[in-house]
């Protein structure tokens, strides 16, 4: 079955590579997109910008926003298993000036691209709590035949755009780059916590829906091997009493903990416009764990109470793997049990998350996007 698997994946790399000797009309800029959420807010910023010099491929789970660029006269193509053979978007992003990418594609690896060619990574996320790449805990287990494809793509990468000199070093060990660029522009889609315009409508919002009432926001990390630990609301919201109202945000991927918070009557988990950027920079406190939401967090609200729960910890780091460091991140604010987060939120330890932001913020000062567009000009 392992040599069966292998030849299949080795003859998807050949076919890839075949079809990229396709004859198409050159584009300057290939977008490929995964993650809907995230980069739809920098495509905002490029696609107006770049309209016809602008391709991008997605993902199922991105299509919809993909189809939302074609006004501006971006073509799109998917990236489906059968539908990436017949279209052109393997060949476009072969002959490509600059290939931005969000995620790992694993049809990379397939493509040999000119020396002038520049790639892009420019993640989904801030910062990172999971191990990933070369990290994971699959990747470790992986045959060697599979980490090469692993690292075929990734030597792919010419460059990554980083909101931190911490970003950068995971980077470095998580995907084993040597030769890659790094360009300290930020994390993109943190510019619209600098936006002061999006920062008072977010405000204004948030308070006609919510009212002033302190506010604590759960946003988990999505777990694929087993169930979200759920937090006891009830318990909670008796605890916290009535100076405290409870929103839930769970991953999109987390179907089975959505129905469940769906039992609380205590817990808002329909936030209408409103978006996750809004609820973090108007949440009094936030509770999370393995989600790279928190990074986010320290950004838009600095002031705020930040608290890791993790009843999991021993559990996720097994199946999945955490970086080395991040029980030293903020070591007052992590905690295991519920009788600990109802003392943290009660006397929260530190006066704001200045220091976090410095470890993982460092870059990010609201103009990313544009330092990108520049940098993709001058190429």
């Amino acid at each position: 079955m392992k040599t069966i698997s292998a030849t299949v994946k080795h003859g998807y790399l050949k076919l890839i590579h075949v079809l990229s000797q396709r004859k198409v009309e050159k584009k300057k800029i290939v977008f490929l997109l995964s993650f809907p959420t995230t980069s739809g807010i920098i495509l905002e910023r490029l696609a107006p910008y770049f309209k016809d010099d602008l391709v991008i491929g997605y993902t199922d789970n991105s299509a919809s926003l993909a189809q939302t660029y074609q006004k501006f006269g971006c073509k799109i193509y998917s990236l489906a298993k059968k539908k990436i053979f017949a279209s052109k978007i393997i060949a476009l992003t072969k002959n490509a000036d600059v290939v931005l990418c969000d995620n790992y594609f694993a049809f990379l690896a397939g493509l040999q691209f000119s020396e002038n060619t520049a790639v892009l990574q420019l993640w989904h996320a801030d910062g990172a709590v999971k191990s990933f790449g070369l990290e994971a805990k699959y990747a470790l287990a992986a045959s060697s035949e599979d980490k090469k494809r692993y690292q075929a793509v990734y030597e792919r990468f010419t460059h990554y755009v980083v909101g931190s000199k911490k970003m950068m070093t995971i980077f470095k060990d998580s995907y084993q780059t040597t030769t890659a660029e790094f360009l300290p522009f930020g994390y993109l889609p943190t510019d619209i916590y600098f936006d002061k315009n999006s920062k008072q409508i977010n405000k204004k919002k948030f308070i006609e829906k919510f009212g002033t009432k302190k506010t604590l926001l759960y946003a988990p990390t999505y777990r694929e091997n087993y169930e979200t630990p759920l937090l006891d609301f009830e318990t909670l919201a008796a605890k916290l009493g009535n100076q405290w109202q409870l929103l839930a945000h769970p991953h999109p991927h987390d179907k089975v903990l959505r129905a469940k918070l769906a039992t609380y009557k205590n817990v808002v988990t329909d936030f209408e416009t409103l978006s996750l950027q809004a609820l973090l920079q108007n949440a009094d406190c936030l509770i999370s764990d393995y989600s790279s939401v928190p990074f986010e967090y320290g950004l838009a609200n600095p002031k705020g109470k930040l608290i890791y729960y993790c009843p999991d910890f021993d559990q996720y780091n097994e199946t999945v793997g955490l970086q080395k460091d991040f029980s030293e991140w903020l070591p007052k604010v992590l905690t295991t049990d519920e009788a600990g987060l109802i003392q943290l939120i009660s006397a929260y330890p530190y006066e704001n998350l200045e220091d976090f932001n410095k470890l993982w913020n460092t870059y990010n000062k609201g103009d990313a996007c544009k330092q990108l567009i520049e940098w993709i000009e001058n190429r």
